[in-house]
């Protein structure tokens, strides 16, 4: 069984309670083929983008549900049917990715020793490089 989700457009000229009979239908269907209605989500009227079976809005329904991939046609058949569902899209959500592995804790701090300076060395970098242009010159 794999995790999909179906986005569908019922009908504006029915009222909340035959879009919620539609809703049913819709996770009977699902139920019917084999799946699991997980999670519904209403999103309500809104306009579309184009008039579709001389409709110019719609209610929008988002459904997350569980099947065998093998069942998705004869579900997309039954959608195709319904009057009252004016266009559905079946999408496969992805794999949920893997916990991921524990990550080591950051090592220890650690604290370097000094650098031992010759004296040489530690004289020419305390001249200034003004002082070192005026050597290089002479």
């Amino acid at each position: 069984m794999r995790d999909y989700e179906v986005l569908y457009i019922v009908r504006a000229d029915l009222d909340d309670e035959k879009v919620q009979d539609v809703v049913r239908r819709v996770n009977t269907l699902i139920e019917r083929s084999g799946g699991a209605a997980e999670r519904t989500n209403l999103w309500g009227k809104r306009k579309l983008a184009y008039e579709v079976k001389h409709q110019k809005e719609g209610s929008y329904v988002l459904q997350d549900f569980r099947i065998d991939p093998q069942r998705i046609p004869e579900l997309e058949a039954a959608l195709k049917i319904t009057e009252e569902v004016l266009r559905h899209l079946i999408v496969r959500k992805p794999e949920k990715a893997a916990p991921a592995p524990a990550v080591a804790p950051p090592p220890a701090e650690v604290v370097l020793e000094p650098i031992a300076v010759e004296p040489e060395v530690a004289a020419a970098a305390g001249r200034s490089h003004g002082d070192r242009e005026q050597e290089e010159e002479s």
